[in-house]
């Protein structure tokens, strides 16, 4: 297997997998299906024709495990997610291994409006069953509580002291007496178009299941909503209006797209805090027209003047 010199582990991982020798080349990983590891192409019968070999540090084991834990559930009830044929630690390189299927599709590709208009009906619906899934017992993850989430966030803003994430926090606060959860499902916790693969209308791979929880869904779906809103409140719109009619529309949605707008907000002024002055200002360019964005989505829901 002259073809694995490159990726000692593979030869091994694909023994365990499939418990024979199983031949394996290397091929190119296409644009959002893998940032962690080396695609190839496996020959023999009975084996997929090509997988993806994801690689996590020790510090990210956590992150694999909640991938390998959901996908595997998911894959059993026919949504769209790779099949897992092997997890586990490496020795020799200390490292945590994932080898799941290579699904072919596009992805977003910097186009939010042309690739929205082509999958958001199945984007949205996707996101909706996910929600609406009967579990006799739930995928051992974490639960976040709502207000678990609210108060990291109020530690968050109040470090940073930006003045318009003060008071879009202020505007959460004034109004978090009204708001109770409710029952809690798995959450995807990064649903957005980067981390979906499409074929013509239909997505055929949900990835990004890093950050899975349970949780109540509008965590999934005032998260979407705003990534969406911060490019255009259209795509915002016509999101919750597919989702809804195959979910409902939830309740008191505008207070979690808020929260959520919030959370994004105050991760990229986190990062922005970290850089030194020229890094900075790069930074606040390419992220401009993101944050002005959703700043023009939490206006959208609130009496807030934040431009």
């Amino acid at each position: 297997m002259g073809h694995q010199s490159s990726d000692s582990d593979v030869s091994h991982v694909l023994w365990l997998a499939f418990g024979r020798r199983v031949s394996a080349h290397p091929i190119p990983v296409e644009a959002g299906t893998s940032d962690r590891g080396l695609a190839y192409a496996l020959g023999g019968p009975g084996v997929p024709p090509r997988v993806v070999l994801r690689r996590y540090t020790p510090r990210q084991q956590t992150q694999a495990y909640r991938e390998f834990l959901v996908m595997s559930a998911l894959h059993e009830r026919r949504f769209p997610v790779p099949n897992v044929y092997y997890f586990g630690w490496s020795y020799q390189t200390r490292s945590v291994l994932l080898l799941l299927d290579y699904i072919d599709g596009r992805g977003f590709e910097g186009q939010p409006h042309a690739f929205f208009a082509r999958v958001g009906d199945d984007f949205a619906r996707l996101l909706a069953e996910l929600h609406q899934m009967h579990w006799p017992r739930l995928p051992d993850l974490p639960v976040t509580p709502f207000f678990y989430a609210l108060r990291e966030i109020t530690l968050m803003v109040r470090r940073l002291e930006t003045p318009q994430l003060q008071d879009i926090l202020d505007w959460l606060l004034i109004h978090r007496e009204r708001m109770y959860e409710i029952p809690h499902t798995l959450v995807h916790g990064n649903y957005m178009l980067h981390n979906v693969l499409a074929d013509r209308t239909e997505i055929v791979a949900v990835h990004g299941w890093e950050t899975a929880v349970i949780a109540d869904p509008r965590f999934d779906v005032g998260y979407t909503s705003a990534q969406l809103g911060a490019y255009d409140l259209e795509l915002s719109k016509q999101f919750v209006a597919i989702y809804s009619e195959v979910a409902g529309t939830p309740p008191d949605l505008a207070y979690w797209e808020v929260f959520s707008a919030l959370r994004l907000l105050s991760r990229v002024a986190q990062t922005l805090s970290t850089l030194p002055t020229l890094q900075r200002q790069r930074f606040l360019a390419q992220v401009g027209p993101a944050w002005n964005g959703l700043l023009l989505f939490v206006e959208s829901r609130t009496d807030l003047k934040l431009l």
